[in-house]
């Protein structure tokens, strides 16, 4: 591993970390900010007015179908308009209904009460009393009224004139009237309100502007209707009363169209009771002109009988010529026995008399030539009687057959009357059937007419509201303002604040703040960090001192030891960009910091413009450096002990007017040469880099080089002039101290937050105090660097400000 590897790596902290430890040093400005910015808010808050929201939810019957109601009206089809949800949620917001809501309810006169932030709208049992036009269309806008109340005397006092509570006054151009709330409990004898007055439309307008209405779902018929208000009764009363106007109207409104249907089904049944008389006559007169009482029934009677004349004389056919068959049979029959014919379509009993004779005549004939013979007087009795039967069946049939004759010739002779008479059905049908159609047209629109005026008349006396109340307006805690978005707010702010002071307090300097600026524009590896003494004692170190900057030098010697400093390389070359940097400080107690390990060093105090070591020693100047590269003194003479053991001084001498000059003398490498046999370390405390170049003459005689960058101090640009001389080569093993390191922020009962140097980023570490791990370690000592206690707050906040 190479030795400069060491100080090239970077700490890795994460970004959270780098956060925490940048702005933690300046927690009580974060406390700071936060208070206040809280506190704002809490008192904006204050003057907030709470407003609440009032919700209640409405059912629309039947939107898509219209109500039972009017089911007459669309019967009639005069009124095609139906209910939907979009044209109701319109008119409950519409200014009419509205208006009667404000007027019901008095909401045009508001009465506050002048409170400790705002002013506080009374209502309701809060509200002393309520004013009342008189008349309610001509109210006049009248703002900030003050209105005095004796309660005990029962007066009030408006613009300098004074009423008791019963009498009528005048305001602008309309009478009002005082009603007095008797609950209401009084602090004083006399108390003080504001009166604002609004017209009815403009209260109406501000109500609307402050009611939303909107159906739950796509497809229900539920309302959800809400308002915000200061007063939360007053929103609910506004919604319940809302709810009765609309019903009011919509009831109204559906009796006036009631109304108008009963006129129009009166006037038409007028029209057609006189029409359908006319045609009733017209039937009457018919009738009697062509002797027709009911043309249909007569015409059947016509077609009946004439199928059944035609029938009847079907069945005579028949009959006649069963009598046919009868008389072949008797004459066929002679002395033969045979089977006797049907007689099931003759109906003449007479005929079947003889037949059922001829049946047992011919039995018993048969019998007697079975038992007594052929030629036997009992046979002979028989067969004459059977032929005497025989001759009268013949007879009968001639004389039955007369008759049916007979009666066919007189169904023809009806037959032909009813064909004839059917004839002229036609004609006088299709006369009587075009003002029996007429008649018909009328008396049904007539018979429809009462049922509608029965109907309409039953509707309008059940009449039922449209919106049903599914839950009335009610309204539970305030909506805005949101407290802990007011405290949320004020918190973000706060920290917000804080950010920005602490961005602003330092990245807007043009100087070295951080060991992370350091890094990010050179390679150069930063070996220590030193804090800034709180004390003018310039000797921070010395054998038992256990503070922290002794402790920051100690390690600052063990560093150099990886930056090639040792006894074979024992020459330390230190400088700075500007004066003031701290390079003399870091000397002197960096020179102690190595004579306590036992070694020999020789400091030389090469700034002769302006020497330091000499004076922090309490060492005569001269004879010095310069006297020696003039020639005015030895070598022995200007190497001077000190009080500090194994520590010699080198003291710059009398300030000359060309150090340069002096220092590019072959003297000064000869002492050099010198010192570094002589001494195991040499240090060389030479004049800043920025103004002069005695330093980068000298650069050649030390084996390292270290430049002095003071926090807060060193201006960013000076970065890139080391960064140069270091890519030139110009100094050997260049290595860099970042000196004079503040405290950041605060600390608490003597514990410190991080703060400018270890560490990467933005450089934390203890060095910005005592951390708590070393609390135990050091002494307690309000001398050391970074001991700020907070207990001093006064102080304390003064020198945060100032910085």
């Amino acid at each position: 591993m190479e030795e400069n590897q060491l100080f090239n790596e970077k700490p890795n902290d994460s970004t959270l970390t780098n956060i925490i430890q940048k702005y933690l040093p300046f927690w009580p400005i974060l406390i700071l900010s936060i208070s206040i910015s809280v506190g704002l808010s809490y008192l904006y808050l204050r003057t907030q007015v709470p407003i609440y929201v009032a919700s209640a939810k409405v059912l629309l019957k039947d939107p898509q179908k219209g109500t039972g109601d009017t089911k007459v009206l669309d019967a009639l089809n005069i009124f095609s308009e139906k209910k939907i949800v979009e044209n109701e949620i319109i008119v409950l917001r519409s200014s009419t209904i509205m208006k009667e809501v404000v007027k019901s309810l008095d909401l045009y006169a508001k009465v506050y009460k002048d409170g400790n932030v705002y002013l506080e709208e009374l209502y309701g049992k809060n509200m002393p009393f309520k004013l009342i036009a008189l008349h309610k269309e001509n109210i006049e806008n009248i703002n900030k009224l003050n209105i005095t109340i004796d309660w005990n005397r029962r007066v009030f006092k408006i613009n300098d004139k004074e009423n008791s509570f019963d009498s009528v006054f005048k305001l602008g151009n309309n009478l009002y009237t005082m009603e007095v709330n008797h609950t209401y409990k009084t602090m004083y004898a006399i108390e003080n309100y504001i009166l604002d007055i609004h017209s009815v439309g403009e209260e109406a307008s501000a109500i609307i502007g402050s009611l939303t209405a909107a159906p739950i779902s796509y497809s229900s018929t539920v309302i959800d209707v809400k308002m915000e208000s200061s007063v939360p009764e007053k929103a609910a009363d506004i919604l319940n009363k809302l709810f009765e106007v609309y019903n009011k109207f919509g009831i109204e409104d559906k009796n006036q169209m009631a109304i108008k249907t009963l006129d129009f089904i009166e006037d038409r049944l007028k029209s057609v009771t006189s029409q359908l008389d006319s045609v009733e006559r017209n039937i009457e007169e018919y009738k009697s002109k062509y002797d027709v009482i009911n043309i249909s029934d007569q015409a059947t009677a016509y077609l009946n009988s004439f199928k059944e004349l035609d029938k009847e004389n079907s069945i005579l056919d028949i009959q006649m010529q069963l009598l046919d068959d009868l008389s072949r049979y008797v004459n066929s029959k002679q002395n033969k026995d045979g089977t006797v014919p049907s007689l099931f379509l003759l109906n003449d009993e007479t005929l079947k008399s003889l037949l059922g004779q001829l049946y047992t005549g011919e039995f018993e004939l048969d019998k007697a030539k079975k038992s007594a013979g052929d030629k036997s007087d009992l046979v002979l009795l028989a067969e004459q009687k059977v032929n005497r039967i025989k001759a009268d069946i013949k007879e009968n049939i001639i004389n039955v057959k007369r008759n049916f004759n007979i009666q066919k010739v007189n169904n023809e002779k009806a037959i032909a009357s009813n064909k004839l008479s059917y004839a002229t059905v036609p004609s006088k049908e299709r006369g009587l059937l075009g003002i029996s159609r007429e008649q018909e047209i009328k008396n049904n629109i007539y018979s429809y007419l009462l049922q509608k005026r029965e109907e309409t008349a039953m509707s309008s006396a059940s009449t039922s509201a449209d919106l049903r109340i599914l839950e009335s307006g009610y309204s539970l805690f305030p909506i805005r303002p949101v407290s802990k978005n007011y405290y949320w707010f004020g918190l973000i702010a706060g920290i917000i604040i804080f950010l920005f002071y602490v961005q602003l307090r330092e990245k807007i300097k043009n100087k070295i703040m951080f060991r992370s600026d350091i890094e990010k524009k050179t390679t150069i590896p930063v070996i220590s960090e030193i804090l800034q003494s709180k004390t003018k004692d310039v000797i921070a170190i010395y054998d038992g001192k256990r503070s922290v900057i002794a402790e920051q030098f100690r390690t600052l010697r063990t560093n150099l030891n990886f930056s090639g400093l040792n006894e074979k390389n024992n020459t330390l070359l230190i400088t700075s960009s500007i004066s003031g940097e701290g390079k003399s400080f870091v000397a002197i107690n960096l020179a102690i910091s190595i004579t306590l390990t036992g070694k020999k060093v020789a400091l030389l105090e090469m700034d002769l413009r302006k020497p330091k070591l000499s004076n922090y020693l309490n060492i005569e100047v001269a004879p010095g450096m310069s006297n020696y590269l003039v020639g005015n003194a030895n070598v022995e003479q200007i190497i001077k002990p000190t009080q500090f053991e194994n520590l010699f001084l080198v003291t710059a001498g009398t300030i000359p007017p060309n150090p340069t000059e002096l220092i590019g003398k072959p003297q000064f490498e000869e002492l050099m040469i010198r010192l570094k046999s002589d001494f195991d370390f040499v240090i060389i405390d030479t004049a800043p880099i920025g103004p002069v170049t005695d330093a980068q003459i000298i650069a050649k005689h030390a084996d390292v080089s270290i430049f002095m960058v003071r926090h807060d101090y060193t201006p960013f640009h000076f970065i890139k002039l080391i960064d140069g001389l270091n890519k030139t080569k110009k100094f050997n093993n260049m290595c860099i101290v970042f000196n004079g390191i503040n405290p950041r922020g605060t600390s608490f009962l003597n514990y410190g937050f991080g703060g400018y140097g270890n560490g990467y980023g933005e450089g934390f570490g203890y060095g910005y105090g005592y951390s708590k791990s070393y609390s135990s370690y050091y002494v307690k000592d309000k001398s050391q660097p970074g001991y700020n206690d907070i207990r001093n707050l006064k102080e304390r906040l003064t020198n945060l400000f100032k910085k």
